[in-house]
């Protein structure tokens, strides 16, 4: 079960991943459902999956703190990432969507 859980510079158990891709799939969900409009429904769970998951990761390789700490700082960067990424894709879908 630890290695399940672990939290490290540069490694993560398969627990943190799959946290990492609900947040992503629940932004994504909260997006579709507040900002309304031509939103793609696949296209915002796979964006908010993969920003979430690389928000994640990311905040782990480039930090060294303790294991308590990269872990909520990782949530803290998926959460943010995946947000990021969703609003600018909405804003390019309706950029491109008006020509």
């Amino acid at each position: 079960m630890d290695a399940l859980m672990n939290v490290g510079p540069g490694s993560a158990g398969v627990l943190v991943w799959v946290l990492w891709a609900l947040i992503g799939v629940f932004e994504a969900l909260v997006a579709q459902r507040t900002l309304g409009g031509r939103r793609v429904g696949s296209l915002d769970i796979t964006v908010g999956i993969v920003a979430a998951v690389l928000g994640g990761y990311l905040s782990l390789c480039w930090l060294d703190q303790e294991p308590m700490q990269l872990f909520l700082i990782s949530i803290l960067a998926a959460i943010f990432a995946g947000g990021i990424a969703l609003w600018l894709t909405g804003v390019l879908l309706v950029h491109f969507s008006k020509k």
